[in-house]
């Protein structure tokens, strides 16, 4: 090999060593310009002077004289920085930082094959090249022996070899595929086992009619066969040969079989011991720490904030933790979208802060934890929150309905094009940010929720997984159809009972630790029609899914298994196809689509109060003539309600008060009782409780029309023994109508 190939082969390794000599740059760089102590500095100065060295004689190796160059200079001014010969000061920074980002443009340039000609390392260069004029002659680099070539020293390698992402993504490509022989080595093994037994089952069949046929031909020939018999005697020796020989073959057929079960138990059980810690080993060397996701942030932060006026600590936790490759890859456009709106829109320049009382510092932190298969992710400040009202009037403006509730205006602002910014800076204003968040945690499988207290903080919670080319899933059958649902988003899996069902404003919710959780059929989720009915005989199997603080719960045909499979793109053609965000192969061949649990949670949220409520009878009564009574200490409410009622052919008598009702009630009693929760004497959950307590009345249904639209306060209905409850503020007698008829 001559020396011009040896040299294009180590330009490979010169690549992508120059994108780490550049983050270590940046890095201490960073460090240094927060003034450390004087101990820490002295670090730094050695780290840098190590860095800029390092890169000089790497650059030399494949013969890149520009950024040789760019060492040598860094080289000399860093070491008289150190030895106080220069002044560190704010315009020497800026240049060793415009030197940083000129080293991994030309990198970038060398990556793609690209010459260095007009590249900015040039000026940059020649500005290095000024700040020690005048200074000594000095040559740029040591002499090396002809025919040699610099390389690094052993210790520098540490035994670590440098691999491109392409032959692991291969590799672990190729573990998955192993995943797969293993679940179906596993299957096949099962079901050699059910026909062991079976063969097992047949042979002791066969003994019995053994058995049978050997006394049938006893009492057939006699003890003493006559002479006119002995045809009938050799026909009956023949039987028994064949007989014999069967039962032979049969012998050594199960024997045979029962070796072949025991070298498929054995070849599984060493598939068990061998693919399982390769897969682990192979996903090991695709982690890298969560802090590589970050880098650029903290440089990010800085420059946004040097010439502004904010004053910002940012802060990288949990930078340890080590994720799958493609997951860090993925959270680098999202972090930095996030990190950029937080100086932007979220903390307060320095003169608001005062003027609010809070210190002219503000604070912003990523933040990376461990939870269980999954990391969660929070980019927080302390600044202004969230603008609701802004968001509300660009809604308007782009005639979209504005949600009254907060909590669902903060969900608005991952909508494409939705900026709440009036113009368009460097920084942000241009309403792509957010939307490239939601659609980059939905390609990886996971969730982003936001959160915010008006004045004192937003925070983003990016849920993601490990990895993503297998995950652990739970399987079900919804319409004949199986889907298989990430753990990741599986908030916990239960069989209830019908009566444990309750309703609110028309919909269907269970209890999940006291807070009403919207219920839904995953199959009407999905668009399928003709699910079938919530109510019914027997245990009904729930799935509730959880994204961020969202929660829905899905009834599905059946709960199948828990399992991990291999993840399968759906293609070009299928990418976008709604709530699915991959495909699997299971053991036995069939194909079943990865179910979106965020987008789960959106659709069932807006899924219409008639669709939630399959069951639900048409909106006249069972009986024409069932009696209802209603209080409400509002005239006007307690006349409208009983119009209604009238008109759709009940029996209705009205209480103004609790106390009222429950005098009524003991006195002519009722089919359903529909009430008020604030009232005077008794109120509606006083009311409710009562009903419970009492032998002759605790069957009651009864339905809980109020104001109070709290999540407690629905809780605290619900608790009381409530059957529904419904909220004046979206009354819609279609859906009182509805739930009378339900309940009756």
């Amino acid at each position: 090999m001559d020396k011009d190939d040896l040299v294009q082969r180590l330009m490979v390794t010169f690549v992508g060593e120059l994108e780490d000599h550049a983050r270590a740059l940046e890095r201490d760089l960073l460090a240094l310009e927060k003034s450390p102590a004087p101990d820490v500095k002295g670090e730094l100065f050695a780290s840098l002077f190590r860095t800029a060295h390092s890169l000089k004689g790497s650059a030399r190796t494949v013969r890149v004289s520009l950024l040789e160059t760019a060492g040598h200079h860094l080289e000399e001014i860093i070491g008289a920085a150190r030895d106080g010969r220069l002044p560190v000061d704010a315009a020497l920074f800026e240049l060793l930082f415009a030197t940083v980002d000129a080293i991994g443009e030309a990198g970038h340039r060398l990556r793609t094959n690209a010459n260095l000609a007009g590249v900015r390392l040039d000026e940059v260069v020649r500005k290095l090249a000024m700040v020690m004029e005048p200074r000594e002659e000095t040559s740029p680099s040591a002499p090396v022996e002809p025919g040699a070539v610099a390389r690094p020293a052993a210790e520098e390698w540490g035994g670590a070899v440098r691999v491109p992402a392409e032959k692991l993504d291969a590799l672990l490509a190729q573990t998955g595929e192993m995943l797969i022989v293993r679940h179906r080595a596993e299957a096949r093994s099962q079901a050699a086992a059910v026909l062991q037994d079976l063969m097992t089952t047949l042979h002791r069949e066969w003994r019995r009619v053994e058995q049978h046929v050997a006394g049938l031909l006893k009492h057939d020939i006699g003890p003493e066969p006559h002479s006119t018999a002995r045809n009938s005697v050799i026909q009956h020796r023949r039987l028994e040969t064949t007989i014999q020989r069967n039962r032979d073959a049969l012998s050594r057929f199960e024997g045979s079989f029962e070796r072949l079960v025991a070298d498929l138990g054995e070849d599984r059980r060493v598939i068990e011991q061998t693919v399982p810690p390769l897969d682990v080993e192979v996903r090991r060397t695709r982690m890298v720490p969560f802090s590589a996701a970050c880098d650029g942030l903290e440089r990010l932060v800085r420059d946004l904030t040097a010439r502004g006026d904010r004053k910002i600590q940012f802060d990288i936790e949990g930078g340890e933790i080590e994720l799958d490759r493609s997951i860090v890859e993925g959270l680098k456009d999202p972090l930095l979208h996030l990190v950029r709106n937080a100086v932007d829109h979220g903390i307060e320049p320095a003169a608001a802060r005062r003027a609010a009382g809070k210190p002219e510092l503000g604070r912003l932190t990523v933040a990376a934890a461990l939870r269980g298969p999954r990391v969660e992710v929070t980019v927080s400040d302390d600044g202004q929150g969230l603008d609701t009202e802004a968001i509300r009037h660009q809604l308007r403006k782009r005639a979209l309905a504005a949600p009254a509730d907060d909590l669902d205006a903060t969900q608005i602002i991952f909508l494409p094009g939705l900026s709440t910014s009036e113009t368009v800076t460097s920084i942000s204003g241009r309403g792509i940010g957010l939307d490239v968040v939601k659609t980059r945690l939905t390609s990886m499988r996971g969730t982003v929720d936001v959160s915010f207290k008006a004045g004192q903080g937003t925070k983003f919670t990016l849920v993601v997984p490990l990895t993503l080319t297998s995950i652990r899933v739970i399987l079900v059958e919804a319409s004949s159809q199986v889907y298989a649902i990430d753990t990741i988003g599986v908030h916990r899996v239960l069989r209830i009972n019908a009566d444990e069902i309750l309703s609110i404003e028309g919909r269907r919710v269970l209890l999940i630790a006291g807070i009403p959780v919207p219920l839904a059929t995953l199959s009407e989720a999905l668009g399928f029609r003709g699910s079938a009915p919530l109510a019914g005989g027997g245990k009904i199997p729930v799935v509730v899914l959880a994204a961020g603080n969202r929660l829905a719960a899905f009834v599905v045909d059946d709960l199948q298994s828990e399992r991990e499979v291999v993840v399968r793109a759906l293609g070009p053609r299928l990418r976008h196809v709604k709530y699915v965000s991959g495909g699997t192969i299971l053991p036995d061949g069939r194909i079943a689509l990865i179910l979106n649990a965020s987008d789960l949670i959106q659709q069932a949220l807006n899924l219409p109060a008639a669709a939630s409520l399959p069951d639900a009878q048409a909106n006249t009564p069972r009986s024409a003539k069932k009696r209802l009574l209603v209080a409400d200490d509002s005239v006007t409410v307690r006349t409208l309600q009983k119009n209604i009622l009238e008109s759709a052919g009940y029996d209705v008598i009205a209480a103004v008060d609790g106390m009222e009702a429950w005098r009524l009630l003991s006195e002519k009693g009722a089919d359903l009782v529909i009430s008020d929760v604030e009232m005077p004497r008794m109120d509606g959950f006083s009311l409710t409780e009562a009903i419970r307590e009492s032998k002759r009345f605790r069957e009651l249904p009864v339905i809980l029309v109020t104001a109070m639209e709290s999540d407690a306060d629905k809780a605290r209905g619900l608790a009381a023994g409530a059957d529904a409850y419904c909220l004046k503020s979206t009354f819609d007698q279609k859906d009182l109508l509805a739930t009378i008829a339900r309940l009756l």
